[in-house]
């Protein structure tokens, strides 16, 4: 079967991120200064350590995730994948949790571990179904054996990992500038995953055996 190695990458910190707001896409922001500077420092890692040899670049089309791309891979031509927005979080969108500490809606989504609907938004099982197709289309136009690194969100990331590999939604949370290594097998039946290493950035840490 035809074998793939792609790189998952959540974007670098954003002005709400910092401020720990439900940032979804509703929220087109940029880089924090912190996030740009970060994301400039780690830039040699992912490319050296974490992603060498990487033959395309693909990024989600929200300001966050497309100027890390650019700053991590900004000497290759990024492909924009539309659906690889992060969740819609409705009317708990870039507010914090002592905002929403007196919601009903939100206190039962943080009872069901945030499966619940997102009022106004979209719930998990919809916005995994949308990230997922959104993977296996841009998988569909690689070639064999291509290196490619993702830049996207962290509901993307995690939705990904989950269907590919299994466990729970949020068994696979990263920070910014983190993720996962993955590798794959695809044919006209689907995408089979084969390993999957996590790395964090923040230590200068590199993949570690999953």
């Amino acid at each position: 079967m035809p074998h793939k190695t792609v790189y998952l990458i959540r974007h670098g910190i954003t002005p709400g991120n910092e401020k720990k707001r439900f940032i979804g896409n509703r929220t087109d922001e940029p880089l924090s200064e912190a996030g740009r500077s970060e994301a400039e420092k780690v830039s040699l890692i992912i490319k050296d350590q974490l992603a060498p040899n990487c033959n395309r670049v693909c990024s989600g089309p929200m300001k966050r995730a497309f100027e890390t791309a650019s700053i991590l891979f900004g000497e290759k031509e990024i492909t924009i994948v539309e659906d690889l927005t992060e969740i819609d979080f409705g009317t708990f969108e870039n507010k914090d949790h002592n905002e929403l500490a007196h919601d009903a809606r939100y206190l039962t989504w943080i009872e069901k571990n945030g499966m619940a609907d997102i009022p106004e938004g979209e719930n998990v099982s919809d916005f995994s179904h949308r990230s997922y197709r959104a993977f296996e289309e841009l998988l569909k136009d690689t070639v064999d054996d291509e290196r490619i690194a993702v830049i996207c969100h962290g509901g993307n990331i995690m939705a990904v990992m989950s269907r590919i590999f299994g466990g729970n939604f949020y068994d696979y949370i990263v920070s910014n500038l983190c993720g996962f290594v993955i590798e794959l097998e695809t044919d006209d039946e689907g995408i089979r995953g084969i390993a999957f290493n996590k790395f964090d950035t923040r230590d200068n840490s590199g993949p570690g055996d999953r």
